[in-house]
């Protein structure tokens, strides 16, 4: 009998954890609009707030996959290979993308999303840059615009969807456009003794830069750095020098460092902050730019400052009958 119930609990916990993970879907041929892959939840947002219904967008990740550390599975291959485009990060974020689209077969357009960007440098990072600029929103931007142009050509410069997907990125333009300005005037509303963003891992460096804000973190920029006791205890010194109100864990990431510089120091830990992906599917958090007003109204509120919530009313949106990945 207890061997029986090990036995059923055992495959009770196999069946959670598969039910926990998203299975990579292979779109049906019978479905004629091209297929666009995206890389990270991010980039999935981006090409279905761009592409609407005139293409079939899926992504690899799903919400709350650490794109450090991902490892393909063989539906991703499949899915490579029945795709017309693939739009990816760049910036050394993706490490294992070039062996999964060499292995694909076939040929695709390869758009990387970072290419007009101006990277900041990291010496101990991958490739020596910091991958995580979609933190900055006039950059992001910048992506969508070369990620739309993209797509335009996918379907044809001269046609009806065409014609689509370039109002559709220009809606996505202004939104955006809105929400940086939104964003400095939350910030400029923390004291300016405690406009210091202590996190997990180093993710928010084009944050900081973009609104002036003093970024701080414990790991590195990968979550596959390792962080050791010297790190923490120099946090702890940091945040008792700059009386940092608070802290912040985040969505992707182990939270025990960070708990550890709050139990030492008292500052509040605040979060969890989204950094490598969005929220899940019908969260307050499950659109790119949801994501970026969610971790502004926590930075905002833990940090001091006076909140303001973000009119989205103007935010290209999934049309009725689409689908999201993961939902």
């Amino acid at each position: 009998m207890k061997t029986k119930l090990i036995t059923l609990l055992a495959v009770m916990l196999v069946a959670m954890i598969v039910a926990g993970c998203k299975a990579t879907s292979v779109p049906s041929d019978d479905d004629p609009r091209p297929l666009v892959v995206a890389t990270t939840t991010m980039l999935e947002d981006m090409a279905r707030q761009l592409g609407g219904d005139v293409v079939r967008v899926e992504g690899i990740m799903s919400p709350g996959s650490d794109p450090h550390l991902y490892q393909p599975r063989p539906g991703d291959a499949r899915l490579m290979a029945k795709s017309q485009m693939v739009v990816m990060n760049g910036l050394f974020l993706e490490g294992w993308i070039e062996g999964l689209v060499r292995h694909a077969g076939g040929e695709r357009r390869i758009v990387v999303a970072s290419e007009n960007i101006t990277p900041i440098a990291m010496r101990d990072s991958p490739g020596g840059v910091d991958p995580h600029f979609w933190f900055d929103i006039l950059a992001w931007r910048t992506a969508s615009e070369s990620v739309g142009q993209a797509m335009v050509e996918l379907v044809g410069p001269k046609t009806a969807q065409g014609a689509i997907i370039r109002q559709r990125s220009a809606d996505y333009a202004a939104l955006l456009e809105r929400l940086h300005s939104w964003i400095e005037v939350q910030l400029a509303t923390i004291p300016s003794n405690q406009r210091v963003l202590v996190t997990s891992h180093d993710a928010f460096n084009y944050f900081g830069r973009a609104y002036s804000i003093d970024v701080e973190a414990i790991q590195g920029i990968s979550t596959e750095q390792e962080a050791s006791q010297r790190d923490v205890a120099n946090m702890i010194d940091l945040v008792r020098k700059r009386n940092a109100p608070a802290v912040f864990v985040e969505t992707s990431v182990n939270p025990s460092l960070i708990n550890q510089v709050g139990r030492a120091t008292g500052a509040r830990v605040a979060g969890p902050l989204f950094s490598d992906s969005i929220g899940v599917a019908g969260g307050p958090a499950d659109t790119f730019v949801k994501t970026v007003v969610e971790n502004v109204r926590m930075i905002t509120e833990a940090l001091g400052g006076q909140y303001t919530p973000f009119e989205l009313a103007s935010q290209p949106i999934i049309e009725e009958g689409e689908t999201r990945s993961g939902s």
